[in-house]
């Protein structure tokens, strides 16, 4: 019996991994659009979630449409849910080269109401239609 061989040329690149996260939480600061001198769009914003009763603060980055939409409609307590992609790039920080870790925007919606918060029974009452 004959050994088969195939020829498949060079080896394929393979992206091995996956590098996304998924976060619900509150804004924890109004969100500040700025613009690139290249003209486009980013926002930096922190993110408040808990889980088990652990509160974690995370900082975020959206870019172009995705920052002025936040900007626009986003604010502090804002409930938000998220979905993205985590980066890296290298910074030079006091003349020394450190890695920064993103977690960048690619798909979020807004819940709940502008300017509410879970703890604000008056207008939770005015919601439910009660005051």
């Amino acid at each position: 019996m004959a050994d088969v061989v195939a020829e498949t040329g060079p080896p394929k690149v393979r992206s091995f991994g996956i590098h996304r996260f998924t976060i619900v939480g509150r804004m924890t600061a109004a969100p500040e659009l700025r613009y690139m001198p290249t003209g486009k769009a980013v926002l930096h914003l922190g993110i408040a979630t808990t889980a088990a009763g652990v509160t974690t603060l995370l900082d975020l980055v959206a870019w172009q449409g995705a920052a002025e939409t936040l900007a626009t409609y986003g604010a502090k307590g804002r409930e938000l849910y998220v979905e993205g992609r985590i980066a890296t790039r290298m910074r030079e920080i006091d003349d020394r080269r450190t890695k920064q870790v993103d977690l960048v925007v690619e798909n979020f919606q807004l819940l709940g109401r502008p300017g509410t918060t879970s703890g604000d029974s008056t207008e939770q009452a005015r919601e439910e239609g009660a005051a």
